[in-house]
């Protein structure tokens, strides 16, 4: 009898899901990617963890982590050397949106990586089932961007990064990472809620 499968955590989304070669895909049936392929290849490939760590992040047991990277890497170098189209599917239960901002309460304006406040928006379904402040670290320690809020983006599992301004080598630093930059100068609670 089959066992039951656990739910994996999954944080990451694409931010496209279809790819097919130039010359068009040789071959008529796409390739498949899982949801649970796509966070292992997002945690182990791009964030570069050690199977033990990514397993965690997954809250499955490393064993199963294994199966599911292999089982990714499979399909990609199959779509890849294959000629194949290859789609990958994204888990849309649940994302997290983070803005820098000068202001504590909706609307936000003054989008910006050096804004006072860092806001994080979990939601699911289009709702927003919490909502966390922190006073933004780039003012205590006077560093770059891209050395304190990549790794804290990617600690808090954001999906998505809205800001007015941004510099090349920090929205650089945030694609290795899997995180896209939406560029907006000021959202309010309601479009937050509508951006995915």
């Amino acid at each position: 009898m089959a066992r039951h499968k656990s739910k994996r955590s999954i944080s990451f989304r694409p931010p496209c899901s279809h790819f097919i070669p130039q010359e068009h895909a040789l071959h008529e049936e796409a390739i498949s990617l899982l949801a649970e392929e796509v966070e292992a290849l997002y945690l182990m490939d791009l964030l570069e963890l050690y199977q033990e760590e990514a397993a965690q992040k997954m809250e499955v047991s490393r064993p199963t982590f294994a199966r599911i990277i292999k089982s990714a890497r499979n399909k990609v170098a199959l779509a890849l050397l294959g000629g194949h189209a290859l789609h990958l599917e994204s888990s849309k239960e649940r994302y997290v949106v983070a803005l820098c901002s000068e202001s504590e309460t909706s609307p936000y304006t003054v989008l910006n990586p050096k804004g006072k406040y860092i806001h994080f928006f979990t939601l699911e379904n289009h709702q927003t089932i919490e909502k966390q402040m922190i006073p933004n670290p780039l003012l205590l320690n006077q560093t770059k961007p891209s050395s304190v809020l990549s790794e804290l983006f990617v600690n808090q599992r954001v999906n998505v990064f809205v800001t007015g301004t941004i510099g090349q080598g920090f929205k650089s630093t945030l694609s290795t990472k899997g995180i896209p930059v939406l560029l907006r100068e000021a959202i309010t609670d309601e479009e937050i809620t509508a951006l995915w």
